[in-house]
């Protein structure tokens, strides 16, 4: 059944790696690691957001299954055509220097190590954390067990505590997984949870590999396989470490399409944007946040045809996203506290102290060492100094933008929050901060110097 489980991805994802391979067609190994990894989420969320048009229009058919198949085909076809008898990929002559070959193997470690916490974690807890079975898995019960009354899973009359209002990537993805498999297994939520693991840290390695070099990419790797982050949270079948991926996936379309001027990356980047909307509601927030930093970056870049490309990539799954909670979800608990309350609690200063001291506790705190994850980022700015590529100035003025304008909008969610604060932060403070960990060590180890050029290694 594992086996089987991972096989009903396999059209999906072959849909996404073509997708992006259409849309940016470069060549070149380092490249075609970044396809991959860049493609496996993709074809993730294009499933997810294709079932879930599928549902509205046929619900009691059981093919979604055939749709992807067909859809894969179809690129397959249009791949080959636009090759024609050029094979972009030719067989690398790799010569790593010393310090390269160290760096590479010490990831061995970590991610042997977070591997094994992941089948822990998946044989303890197999339905997921709370979150996943109360929400994300729920919602694909509901789903999977009654095709024909599936929307009335999004009643206003359920109990705000099953969050009826999430987004649907994952339950989605599950849901049609489970009818194209025949049965509803729990291999389905851990095959999908170790996808997104996989694509988050292959992304993150292929991609600072292909800008900075592998020196940046193992460093990097090391401190995301070494957090909690992926071996925990990701196997929790929770949907943070997909948020934390699509947040990932823009910056990296974004950061290339400034080095490559290909305009395909800025649709991979809007259309990211938007599979992180289809995944949690702060997503929605990421993707209004990202038009002005955008604007902002590309200023003196017709910034107007930046948005043009990017919008059109944002443009399908945002007409989903606005779809399910304009006709079908129910209103977010976090914002029901009325206008009145919230200019109060806004003006309480003693909830901006609270929340700024637990931002600043789990900060510095982050990653499960001890000691956080940040201050040895801090450390190793101070030794081999921040030196950003001029060309890049533009990526790196968006992305830092975004990621700390999605910060003040975290801060801003908790000051009008509905709930008890301090439970309130308790219960999220630590995943949010895992949201923006990836994408931060991806804008963090393009900003820096390189380590071997630092250190003068031939």
């Amino acid at each position: 059944m594992t086996l089987l489980s991972i096989l009903v991805f396999s059209p999906s994802l072959l849909t996404g790696i073509l997708i992006v391979h259409l849309l940016w067609p470069a060549g070149g190994w380092k490249v075609f690691w970044v396809k991959l990894f860049l493609g496996l989420g993709l074809g993730l969320g294009q499933a997810s957001l294709l079932d879930f048009v599928y549902m509205l229009l046929f619900s009691s058919e059981n093919g979604f299954l055939f749709v992807q198949l067909a859809l894969s085909a179809g690129l397959l076809t249009a791949a080959l055509v636009r090759a024609r008898k050029d094979f972009p990929l030719a067989l690398p002559r790799i010569q790593p220097s010393r310090l390269q070959i160290i760096l590479m193997a010490g990831v061995i470690l970590p991610a042997v190590l977070s591997a094994l916490t992941a089948v822990n974690v998946w044989a303890r807890e197999p339905h997921g954390a709370w979150d996943a079975w109360m929400m994300y898995n729920r919602a694909a019960r509901f789903i999977y067990r009654d095709q024909a009354g599936w929307l009335g899973s999004f009643s206003r009359q359920m109990d705000p505590i099953f969050h009826a209002d999430y987004p649907l990537q994952l339950g989605m993805d599950v849901a049609w997984a489970w009818q194209a498999v025949g049965q509803e297994t729990q291999r389905v939520p851990i095959v999908l949870s170790g996808l997104f693991m996989l694509g988050c840290a292959g992304l993150l390695g292929a991609s600072l590999n292909l800008v900075q070099g592998p020196g940046q990419a193992s460093i990097a790797l090391i401190l995301l396989l070494g957090s909690a982050l992926i071996g925990n949270e990701g196997a929790s079948q929770r949907a943070d470490l997909p948020l934390a991926y699509f947040f990932l996936g823009t910056a990296v379309s974004i950061c290339l399409y400034v080095r490559s001027k290909e305009r395909g990356l800025l649709i991979l980047a809007g259309f990211m944007a938007g599979l992180a909307a289809w995944t949690k509601n702060e997503g929605s927030l990421f993707v209004l946040i990202s038009l002005p930093a955008l604007f902002i970056a590309f200023f003196r870049q017709q910034p107007w045809r930046v948005l043009g490309w990017y919008v059109l990539g944002l443009a399908f799954p945002l007409i989903v996203v606005l779809g399910f909670k304009g006709l079908l979800a129910p209103p977010s608990d976090v914002l029901s506290s009325g206008l009145n309350r919230s200019i109060q609690q806004v003006l309480d200063l003693s909830r901006h102290l609270t929340i700024l001291r637990s931002f600043g506790a789990d900060v510095f705190t982050f990653g499960g060492w001890g000691i956080g994850i940040l201050p040895i980022l801090l450390v190793y700015a101070l030794i081999f100094k921040l030196a950003p590529a001029p060309d890049l100035r533009p990526a790196h003025v968006a992305i830092g933008l975004a990621l700390s304008l999605q910060a003040l909008g975290y801060y801003g969610i908790y000051l009008i929050t509905p709930y008890d604060l301090q439970w309130h932060i308790d219960f999220s403070l630590s995943r949010l901060v895992s949201q923006l960990y990836v994408p931060f060590l991806f804008f963090f180890f393009t900003v820096v110097t390189d380590v071997e050029r630092a250190l003068a290694v031939k």
